[in-house]
């Protein structure tokens, strides 16, 4: 795998720093090439106390609930899919955190949220904090988990909000001038965007999603590079068969994990129709978890996937010798408007100008800028990358949220993922699913 950073220098336009009045450090944590103010609460750092693990339990059968709920909406026929049910939960997480009342209830709904009140900030905080403690003690693992807000220079923010973005997701609040650059402004916010995923996730934003009526983005970014535990041999990897959906086939490349003849240890599971095997990466406790149907029988298992078989299959796991073989693949999928799968789900306020009320969000504005009567969030965009070879997996995924005013049983000792499958990147430890997704034709990129 590839591994190369760079830094990505933002356009200049014109701020207004400070926050006239506001209890905030201005520009805490800017630096010379940095072209935006950026205001943090003065009182309040981030959460780092230890959480129960029956909160994160809890919250991460949230998660994957959500997860597989979004998985159902977005997943398009015949179309690849890969998406970070994680990042789009700390994204609207941030976004509730503002909300009031209905707004804030159907949020919380949406994203399957059993929690009360600041307990399910303190779970996903607490979940941030386990996965990157881990990352740093792990050689052969990098995940970056970041946060931020971009709002509309010269407005007034209520403290509390400020202090709860600052505890439970460390984001501050970056001051842009969308009124007269929105364009600059939104080249700055992709650019950071792409800065903090390795520069895999690039025009989060398209073209026209940010306008002189934005007031407000939050972000998030996750980037993650591992190492797999048992590493594929490339003088291994070939061109063979993987067969469609239309029963047609392609030619990819399939990484063989074991010597012709040589069986390896891996855990695996059998469901009903199904199949799981899990392929762990450096330090066994991140691992990629492949469920591939039975021949012929993908629509049907996707059709009754939920997040109780998926617990139940992950459950069943046990060490099982193996012929192994996982396709070679590189896919980005994005950028994808969530506005639809969201409402669907019953988020429908939020979207909705005459209802919205995010009134903890926001105080007042200066003088020289048109009065705000409220917000709403126009869109929710979302954008993912994976690319999986003989090394190990590297994924990408942001997401903003853009603010206005107002068949027959197999060999069992044979795991050869040739078909049309799902998987998820998870945490073993947790149970959280960082990423979810389905390949039905591995040479497909985007």
């Amino acid at each position: 795998m590839k591994r190369y950073y760079g830094i990505v220098l933002c356009s200049l336009i014109p701020v207004l720093f400070g926050c006239m009045g506001n209890p905030v450090n201005d520009q805490s944590g800017s630096t010379p090439d940095q072209q935006f103010a950026v205001a943090k609460s003065v009182s309040v750092t981030r959460e780092n106390s230890a959480v129960s693990k029956d909160l994160l339990s809890e919250q991460a059968a949230s998660n994957n609930k959500f997860a597989v709920n979004m998985y159902m909406l977005l997943a398009e026929e015949g179309k690849n899919l890969f998406f970070s049910p994680y990042s789009i939960t700390a994204a609207l997480a941030m976004t509730a955190a503002g909300g009031v009342g209905d707004t804030k209830q159907q949020i919380r709904n949406a994203l399957q949220v059993t929690l009360e009140g600041d307990a399910f900030d303190r779970a996903v905080n607490g979940i941030d904090n386990s996965l990157m403690g881990h990352s740093k003690a792990t050689e052969g693992i990098t995940l970056n988990i970041v946060n931020s807000t971009w709002m509309q220079s010269g407005m007034y923010f209520n403290v509390s909000y400020l202090d709860h973005l600052s505890r439970f997701y460390g984001a501050g609040i970056n001051l842009l001038d969308f009124i007269t650059g929105p364009e600059e402004s939104r080249a700055i916010i992709n650019d950071w965007v792409a800065d903090r995923t390795n520069e895999k996730i690039k025009d989060l934003l398209p073209p026209g999603s940010v306008t002189g009526e934005t007031r407000l983005v939050l972000t998030n970014a996750i980037y993650f590079l591992a190492d797999w535990l048992f590493t594929f041999d490339p003088k291994l990897t070939a061109d063979k068969p993987f067969r469609l959906l239309d029963n047609g086939t392609v030619q990819a490349p399939l990484m063989q994990l074991n010597e012709p003849g040589k069986k390896v240890k891996m855990l695996y599971a059998r469901g009903n129709g199904v199949r799981a095997l899990d392929f762990p990466y450096k330090g066994d406790r991140l691992a990629m978890t492949v469920l591939l149907p039975d021949s012929g029988s993908f629509a049907t298992f996707e059709n009754s996937l939920n997040r109780e078989r998926i617990e139940q299959l992950v459950e069943a796991l046990d060490s099982t010798e193996l012929d192994v073989s996982l396709p070679k693949f590189e896919f980005t999928y994005g950028t994808k408007s969530l506005k639809t799968a969201l409402t669907a789900l019953g988020m429908t306020d939020a979207f909705d100008a005459g209802k919205a009320d995010f009134s903890a969000i926001y105080g007042t504005v200066l003088p020289d800028i048109s009065p705000l009567t409220g917000l709403y969030v126009s869109d929710v965009a979302h954008k993912a990358f994976i690319a999986v070879d003989e090394q190990g997996t590297e994924a990408a995924a942001a997401t903003a949220v853009v603010f206005a005013p107002t068949s027959r049983n197999p060999d069992e000792a044979v795991f050869i993922v040739d078909r049309p499958f799902t998987f998820l990147i998870r945490d073993k430890s947790t149970g959280t699913i960082v990423f979810m997704g389905r390949i039905l034709n591995p040479t497909v990129t985007e």
